[in-house]
This record gives C-alpha cells, structure tokens and sequence, in this order.
C-alpha cells in the first residue's frame, strides 16, 4: 500500500536579537518559514505552496510578522531606563539602611518597588546580595539619581521619593535618618523644598502606612 499526502516543514531562515513586544526588552529570536510538501510514506519530498513566515521570540514563544525586525529601540532610551532602574533599586534600599536596621517589612518593600520598576523580578536571596554589596561599597545616594534627574519630569522625579517614603514607613515610623537621606534624594534630583513638603503631605498619613508610587 503506498502512502502519500501533504504536511507543513517549518524551517529557521536566521537568528539573532531583536526587541520582543511582548517581553519589552532585546531577546533571541528565530525567524522561521513555513511551506507544504507532499510525502510519501510520510517523508516530505517535493516542495509546494509556501504558507508564510512569522518570528517567533526564544523567551516567551510569541510569534509575530516578520516586519518586527525592523523595528530597533532607541539605545539612548535603553540606556536611560536601565539607569533609571538602578537609581530607583539603589535609592530605596540605601533608604532601608539608613536607620542602622533591616527590618524584614522594609524588603518586603524594598522588593515590590524593584520588581514594579524592572525588566527582569529579582527574588528575596538576590536582594539580600545587593544589600551585602551596598553596605561593603556604599556609594552615595545621587550616584544614579544625578544621571537620570536632566530628563525626570516633576512626576518621574516624585515617584522615587515615594518610593523612598513607602520603604521608610514600612517598619511604622520614619525617623531623622531616613528624612535626611530623603533631604539628599530631593538635592540629586534637583527638586525644591516645598516639592518634596507636598509630596510628604500627600503621604503621610497618621498611621504612616506604606504607599503605592502611583
């Protein structure tokens, strides 16, 4: 009895990097070209109709249309993002550190602000690796925030102070540690003192709850 018929063979055309939609970040992907053959005995042999091309992304298996490749981020925006996620990273656990305790409320903070912020969530062991690198090579709070302040607006620039502020009240008291360090953040990112006032205002309620940086 002889056996035949049709069968889709997708085949990888290139591979490389691209900027992934779905993962919003620089991935590997597989641009891969899909055709009918007809089998015999289930072996394809002759080519046939092609049946498309699509790109698909190695780390979420999205697919999309070839034109995706086209598209290139930015690098200048890349690069501000990055910085922009190490300023809020570095800010808000210096700001844990400063009253001389690790309080476990405060990480717990400390780790939803990271993740809110980043690309890629860190877990509480990788946290407590980057504490241990802060507190053996402590580097001044305006490190990252100096590089990223020229392009805040006033909304980019408050949402790092409150984050700072949910870290400091999540243990239930902000003392004159953390307002200090507070003081420095508002100098780094260039902003005045009635700016900073108001956003206090805004936050401080009287139980001193931590706040989502809406």
């Amino acid at each position: 009895m002889i056996i035949f018929g049709t069968r889709s063979v997708k085949f990888t055309k290139e591979q490389g990097q691209f900027h992934c939609p779905q993962c919003a970040r620089q991935t590997d992907y597989k641009h891969k070209s899909a055709r009918r053959f007809f089998t015999l005995y289930f072996i394809p042999l002759i080519p046939l109709d092609k049946l498309g091309e699509y790109v698909e992304c190695r780390s979420c298996r999205g697919t999309f249309i070839p034109r995706v490749l086209e598209y290139q981020q930015d690098a200048g925006s890349d690069q501000f993002l990055s910085e922009y996620e190490k300023a809020i990273k570095h800010s808000v656990v210096l700001m844990m550190l400063a009253d001389g305790e690790i309080d476990d409320r405060e990480k717990d903070v400390v780790l939803q602000v990271i993740n809110k912020f980043s690309h890629n969530d860190i877990v509480m062991s990788q946290l407590d690796e980057y504490i241990a690198k802060a507190q053996q090579q402590p580097e001044d709070v305006g490190t990252y925030l100096k590089k990223v302040a020229p392009r805040l607006n006033g909304h980019g620039k408050e949402i790092v102070i409150k984050c700072a502020l949910s870290v400091a009240a999540a243990d239930g008291h902000i003392d004159d540690s953390e307002i200090a360090l507070l003081q420095q953040m508002a100098s780094a990112l260039d902003m005045t003192d009635s700016h900073v006032k108001g956003i206090l205002q805004e936050m401080m309620t009287p139980k001193e709850q931590p706040f989502s940086a809406n």
